[in-house]
């Protein structure tokens, strides 16, 4: 019999790369460290053609909370970034459970991270209405892509949208090792294929829902406590469990900045997220391929845009729907 979820030591896997992926890795490790009451092994991975440009106050500190560092070698089509989540994913561990974290989000309060593993499913919570596929006809090309039918189930949102299930890859939480592996390999294949619209910069959202169906898996939706954006009040620290905050500035406003603050103190060498941002800023390397440094707009998401739009061109997909 397989041991309960509880008692699994679980893979807590997360992207960290020079520049803008760096300060928000150490804030998250600060925080599971702190706050996850599971037996969790940290992973941390990088591209290989990136990862020795990491600040070795980096590796230092991963070092010192044994963080296991990696390199991955993403083979999509166009620059991608967003998708090296994907590649950290199906890298191989020890682990049977594995939960993806984005790197720019931190734990607020205790909590055990195995009450959100489920065997035979992928957990996460549901993708808000912005997300690509508002209606189940928009997803058929995305299944096409890897020759399956579009499955039954249904999704209801909240803006009164209904449409195929599907949920966040900002907290992703599944047991076994392959579901990694189908993940990836669904995402390239959906991206040579290019019959979905609008691909990028959302390939790993829409490979998602497609993959878990492919593994012969279900999709756990989960409280958004797990994974919450947006605005937050002072009660956060015991009505939230992860939050994502995105932005830099959006960490500094927050009404629970001061947790974030106490975490550095007690778990880094920085005592507030002022300090660790004004460090980083000053001394880490910066390549424009890394989302949110500087040139990232023109390196990463001009390309992604051109051949979004190129390809809705040649096949029709660009034209308004009847």
């Amino acid at each position: 019999m397989p041991p309960h979820p509880a008692q699994t030591p679980i893979a807590a896997v997360f992207m960290v790369e020079p520049g803008a992926y760096e300060w928000p890795a150490v804030l998250l490790v600060a925080s599971l460290r702190a706050f996850a009451n599971d037996d969790i092994r940290l992973y941390a991975y990088c591209r290989a053609s990136l990862i020795d440009q990491l600040h070795p106050a980096t590796l230092a500190f991963f070092r010192d909370n044994d963080v296991t560092l990696d390199e991955i070698d993403p083979a999509f089509e166009v620059i991608y970034p967003q998708g090296n989540k994907l590649y950290a994913c199906a890298a191989p561990r020890a682990e049977q459970a594995t939960i993806l974290f984005d790197t720019d989000m931190f734990m607020l309060q205790p909590a055990l991270l195995s009450q959100t593993l489920v065997p035979g499913a992928v957990s996460g919570r549901p993708t808000g209405n912005w997300m690509w596929g508002n209606t189940p006809q928009d997803w058929v090309p995305a299944y096409e892509s890897v020759g399956l039918p579009l499955p039954r189930n249904r999704m209801s949102r909240p803006d009164q949208s209904f449409t195929m299930p599907s949920i966040s890859a900002g907290y992703v939480a599944y047991m076994g090792h392959r579901f990694g592996e189908v993940w990836r390999d669904t995402a390239l294949a959906i991206e040579r294929r290019r019959l979905a619209r609008g691909i990028y910069p959302t390939l790993d959202q829409i490979s998602l829902p497609v993959a878990v169906e492919r593994a012969g898996m279900r999709l756990n939706m989960i409280d958004v406590k797990w994974n919450k954006a947006g605005r937050i009040g002072d009660q956060a620290i015991r009505q939230i469990i992860f939050y994502h905050y995105q932005k830099a500035d959006t960490l500094l406003k927050l009404p629970v900045k001061w947790l974030a603050d106490r975490l550095l103190h007690e778990f880094t060498r920085w005592d507030t997220v002022e300090a660790l941002l004004d460090f980083y800023d000053r001394e880490a390397a910066r390549p424009d391929t890394v989302v949110k440094n500087a040139g990232w707009r023109e390196a990463v998401q001009a390309g992604q845009r051109e051949v979004d739009i190129s390809h809705a061109e040649a096949t029709g997909l660009g034209r308004p729907k009847p």
